[in-house]
């Protein structure tokens, strides 16, 4: 009722003080925009079962519309952004020639139409491959959306590492809790990630949600969450272990 109030801007009660069936209907028929008639007429069916759910809603063409090579494109970007500068878009936007022609559709025998990378905002492009790491934009909208996780950067040579200058980094508290219990860990394929969850000695559950990488093990994973403060420096072996074991069964199971 909200959005068909929205739509039509005013629902003529004619002087009653309750919205009659009479004054819905004329709204209704007012709709002149076929996806947004379906959007609200689908929402008010009597029958509760047959209105959509909220994420169904969600993703509905008048809500959610993207080129689906957009999309491909700002996906594959953020799942390989390790691989990059970190400021890449904003340096490969300095260096573009706004003049540049980015697409053609050829009209013969009319001039083709172009468009011009002076017709893209790049403020948007910027906004939109925030949205897609947040999981605005999943590559399917029946699949259980989560954030992207920022990758992580690609460690430099240990040559390189010696040479740079790198200034002193902020220490971390480290865990005094031991581990309790551990639950089994669930690895989802695409994109590879696991999920730890740890019961500590005070019964805190700490869950920890981690993008793996193709070079990444279990004795570096678990000398990762020790530096960062996770886990206590006693539970390293334990932890080590235990990934080994899941990484083998996730591993195995790509096969």
């Amino acid at each position: 009722m909200c959005a068909l109030e929205m739509a039509v801007l005013e629902i003529q009660a004619n002087g009653d003080t309750r919205v009659t069936e009479e004054a819905i209907a004329r709204a209704r028929h007012s709709l002149s925009d076929p996806n947004m008639r379906e959007f609200i007429l689908s929402c008010l069916a009597r029958d509760p079962a047959r209105r959509p759910s909220a994420h169904n809603l969600l993703f509905h063409r008048v809500l959610f519309e993207v080129h689906s090579l957009k999309l491909l494109a700002a996906h594959c970007f953020i799942q390989h952004q390790y691989l990059m500068p970190e400021n890449v878009v904003e340096e490969k936007t300095k260096a573009m020639d706004l003049q540049a022609v980015l697409a053609e559709i050829p009209r013969h025998p009319r001039p083709p139409l172009q468009w011009r990378y002076s017709e893209i905002s790049c403020l948007e492009l910027d906004k939109f491959l925030e949205d897609v790491r947040n999981g605005i934009y999943p590559l399917m909208n029946f699949a259980a959306a989560r954030p992207l996780g920022l990758p992580r950067v690609l460690a430099p040579p240990p040559e390189e590492a010696q040479k740079a200058k790198t200034p002193t980094p902020e220490p971390f508290d480290s865990e005094t809790r031991k581990v309790n219990g551990l639950r089994e860990p669930n690895c989802d394929l695409l994109p590879p990630q696991l999920t730890l969850l740890l019961v500590l000695e005070d019964r805190l559950h700490r869950q920890l949600t981690y993008d793996l990488l193709p070079t990444d093990s279990a004795q570096d994973l678990a000398a990762e969450l020790v530096h960062y403060g996770f886990v206590h420096e006693d539970d390293r072996t334990k932890l080590a272990t235990f990934l080994e074991s899941t990484f083998l069964k996730y591993r195995g199971a790509q096969l």
